[in-house]
């Protein structure tokens, strides 16, 4: 059995390497040819049987007339098939072929019929052309066609019998042309049309019978346009449509009811506009509506029941606008929301009650919106929120009970605000927590009891604040952290057992701080640690055997210290250490052997010492 497998295999490898094109690969198991980028101006001959045929970067010029009615796929991307298509009204008897890339190819104009001998074909890719017109009937036969790409072209206009034929197409990409107008009728027999991209166009406005006969469509991209107003009326005739894009156009205003027609839709997205405001009556009828998009606008303010159809709404996205308060009711008939973002808004000041309706929510963003406090209760009813992001604003304290209740939190985002106050108990109770960051306030103390229930915290951020000192054994039941950021604030002093109860931890930062001396076994717990930084302090000296538990330590940093001299003993126990930086110290001499110790060292640095080059010639 084993000798009729070896000989099949011998058999076959003679076969392609008899008749493979010297330039290509011929793939023995598969009936495919692939010359990608190699050179060629014409099309080889292929073997027999050959039904896949990739010929994209070359500079083919034209197709043979006969050799390749196997083909199923034929790839032409980026080459010179301009004048070849100029100058053959129909293209070459291919019946089996069902998918056909001719993308950047330098094409201008098209035929009616052009494609007419491949009835197969499902898939035709013309984008990255210089096609200004489609001409009526260029795709009649073409009873298969399924996905036409017409991407980045200079077409101005979709006129009447562009699709003529295509009576089964389901997807038509038209990005990135000129397009300023879309003729009524040119979708009259496009009823299995599902899915329209005609974004990064130059659309002002929509006839009302624009979109007539599409009405299978499910996904309509009109962004990047200029749109002014939104399209009710050509939208009635779809009135399936599950997805709609019109951010990046000029919309300043939405009038009641403009969606009223779609009640299948899904996905709205009214992002990066002009709109200032968004009356009552814009979102009647979208109960079935998961997720709206009206971030980047010029939103001043909400009506408080303008959400009021959106039961079924799971994302709503408001970042960016103008918003300077919340009604205490605006999101009430949100039940199953499962996303807001409120982030760069203008509101300083919250409610206690406006997300009480949100019992699903799992992410709550309220960054960089100037707010000034939390109050107690304001995030009572969040049972399910996962991801509460607060960082950017002007918070001065947290008070005793504003986290207690969402015991599912995993990340809380406090960094960049002016904290200066954190109750003991505020973190109490938060055993799932992963993530806490409070980067940059002006913390100068923490409580031993401020992470006591923190057992679950992978990362903990406390890099630039004004701490002078940490409470004996502060981190004792944070034995699941991995990094923790103490970087930048004002620490004296370490003691013996400040990182106690720390056996997972692999990034320590500790640089930029005021410590003169570190304790002997101020790292003796932590076994694990990869990345040490102890850079920009004011450390003299370093005990011989300070590092000797760091077994797994990859990465040492000790620039900007006062360090004057290194005993030879000092790195004992480092052997997985590749990165050493010693920059910008007081070093004059080296003892012998002070590094043979690092068997695995990568990269060391030394610059900006005070290197006594006398001294390690003689030692050399």
């Amino acid at each position: 059995m084993l000798g009729l497998v070896i000989l099949a295999s011998l058999n076959l490898s003679l076969w392609a390497g008899r008749v493979c094109p010297p330039t290509c690969q011929c793939f023995n198991n598969t009936p495919v040819v692939a010359c990608q980028g190699t050179g060629l101006h014409q099309i080889p001959a292929v073997p027999d049987g050959t039904d896949k045929l990739y010929m994209s970067y070359n500079e083919i010029q034209e197709i043979p007339k006969r050799g390749l009615e196997r083909l199923q796929v034929l790839d032409l991307t980026k080459n010179q098939m301009n004048v070849f298509l100029s100058a053959n009204p129909l293209w070459p008897n291919m019946t089996k072929l069902t998918q056909l890339f001719l993308r950047a190819n330098g094409l201008t104009f098209l035929y009616p019929d052009q494609f007419r001998n491949c009835p197969a074909l499902s898939l035709l890719d013309l984008s990255e052309n210089q096609i200004k017109y489609l001409p009526t009937g260029f795709l009649r036969g073409l009873f298969n066609m399924k996905k036409l790409y017409m991407n980045f072209n200079q077409m101005q206009a979709l006129q009447v019998g562009v699709l003529e034929g295509a009576f089964n197409l389901l997807e038509l990409y038209l990005t990135d042309n000129n397009l300023t107008k879309i003729e009524e009728g040119v979708f009259q027999n496009s009823s299995a049309l599902e899915k329209l991209v005609v974004s990064n166009n130059r659309i002002i406005g929509l006839d009302k019978a624009s979109f007539r006969g599409a009405t299978g469509l499910q996904h309509l991209d009109l962004s990047g346009n200029m749109l002014v107003t939104v399209p009710a009326e050509a939208m009635r005739d779809t009135n399936g449509l599950k997805h709609l894009f019109l951010q990046m156009n000029s919309l300043a205003s939405l009038p009641e009811d403009c969606f009223s027609s779609l009640n299948w839709l899904l996905h709205l997205d009214l992002s990066n506009n002009q709109l200032t405001a968004l009356p009552e009556g814009t979102l009647r009828g979208l109960t079935l509506l998961s997720e709206l998009d009206i971030s980047l606008n010029l939103i001043e303010d909400l009506p408080s029941k303008v959400f009021e159809d959106l039961s079924s709404l799971e994302v709503l996205d408001l970042y960016g606008n103008r918003l300077t308060s919340l009604p205490q009711d605006v999101f009430g008939s949100l039940h199953n929301l499962h996303e807001l973002q409120l982030d760069r808004n203008q509101i300083s000041l919250t409610e206690v009650g406006v997300f009480d309706a949100l019992s699903r929510l799992v992410e709550l963003q309220l960054s960089n919106t100037g707010l000034q406090e939390l109050r107690p209760a304001l995030f009572d009813k969040l049972n399910s929120l996962q991801n509460l992001y607060l960082n950017g604003n002007a918070l001065r304290r947290l008070r005793k009970g504003v986290f207690h209740k969402m015991r599912k939190l995993r990340e809380i985002h406090l960094s960049d605000n002016n904290i200066r106050s954190v109750h003991s108990s505020v973190f109490h109770g938060l055993a799932k927590l992963h993530s806490l960051r409070l980067s940059r306030n002006q913390v100068s103390s923490l409580h031993p009891d401020h992470f006591r229930d923190l057992v679950g915290l992978n990362e903990l951020l406390l890099d630039g604040n004004h701490l002078g000192y940490l409470p004996a054994r502060l981190f004792v039941n944070l034995t699941s952290l991995t990094r923790l950021a103490l970087d930048k604030n004002r620490l004296l002093r370490l003691s013996p057992d400040t990182f106690e109860g720390l056996t997972h931890l692999k990034r320590l930062h500790l640089g930029a701080n005021r410590l003169h001396d570190i304790p002997l076994n101020a790292f003796s717990h932590l076994h694990k640690l990869h990345k040490l930084l102890l850079h920009d302090n004011r450390l003299g000296r370093i005990h011989p055997r300070l590092f000797v538990g760091l077994s797994k330590l990859t990465e040492l940093n000790m620039d900007g210290n006062k360090l004057d001299h290194l005993q030879s003993g000092v790195f004992q126990g480092l052997i997985h250490l590749q990165k050493l930086s010693l920059k910008s110290n007081l070093l004059r001499t080296v003892e012998n052997g002070t590094f043979e110790v690092l068997k695995n060292l990568r990269d060391i640095y030394l610059s900006g010492n005070l290197w006594n080059c006398t001294q390690i010639t003689a030692a050399q």
